[in-house]
């Protein structure tokens, strides 16, 4: 079957003009049954336009916690020969730490799905 337009109403008072889920008479926003798929799409949506996503989108390809370590290394023996004066320095070490708080934040935001997704599994949440 062929999907069509939804079949409800928008809040303007036209009809939807989204495509209908194949199968079924409404798009995502008006089925009954796509709570779940609703909240979800927000909750990603969300994610997608915060600060540490835009931090990440900026930073690009992202250093290992060893390319970190070298290029701190590599700063402070060239503030200590007088190469590097101490404001390139302060930038360098903000930016490592907040290269930090981003890859804390990311990794529980990992284990927090994972354990979301079993307690889904286990019928829990």
């Amino acid at each position: 079957m062929k999907p069509g337009r939804c079949e409800a109403t928008a809040a303007s008072g036209q009809p939807c003009s989204a495509m209908a889920w194949p199968g079924r008479r409404w798009c995502i926003w008006h089925d009954p049954g796509a709570e779940e798929q609703r909240r979800e799409m927000s909750r990603r949506g969300g994610e997608a336009r915060s600060n540490q996503a835009r931090a990440r989108k900026e930073l690009g390809a992202t250093l290992t916690s060893d390319d970190l370590l070298a290029t701190l290394s590599r700063a402070i023996k060239r503030v200590e020969k007088g190469e590097l004066e101490a404001g390139p320095a302060n930038a360098i070490a903000s930016l490592a730490r907040a290269m930090n708080v981003i890859r804390e934040a990311t990794e529980v935001e990992r284990r927090l799905e994972v354990l979301e997704h079993a307690a889904r599994e286990r019928g829990i949440a």
